[in-house]
């Protein structure tokens, strides 16, 4: 069997570029490649570790996935963090929405879900094994 690597999670959104920068002046990624025009446009973007990319994009005719999703939890940009407490309130500051501390958790664990400014779940995740 052919083992395969993650290259990018694409997600439709309303303001790609608007977003990919937002992501990268208060989330610290790193901007690969944006553009975009009246109707379409797209940013790619990497973590820290440069493994994978996340796509945002505006595609005409198709609706943004935070407009689609019953639930926050449906779909969310896990995000590893030291202080998940501390970090929710800095990203608050920046324009994310707290939703709440993560009710699905194993012993020890540490998870809380916001919401980008564009309504995208983003969660803050320390787990107790990164102890």
């Amino acid at each position: 069997m052919k083992k395969y690597e993650i290259e990018h999670i694409g997600i439709t959104v309303t303001e790609p570029v608007e977003m990919a920068n937002w992501y990268q002046d208060v989330l610290g990624f790193k901007i690969v490649f944006s553009g975009q025009d009246k109707e379409k446009g797209v940013a790619f973007l990497t973590d820290s570790s440069g493994k994978v990319m996340l796509e945002f994009g505006r595609v005409p005719n198709v609706s943004p996935l935070s407009d689609k999703t019953d639930h926050h939890l449906q779909l969310h940009i896990a995000l590893k963090s030291e202080d998940p407490d501390e970090e929710a309130k800095y990203l608050v500051s920046k324009g994310a929405t707290f939703i709440e501390k993560s009710p699905v958790t194993l012993p020890g664990d540490n998870l809380i879900v916001l919401r980008d400014p564009w309504g995208n779940t983003i969660q803050l995740s320390k787990r107790n094994s990164d102890k």
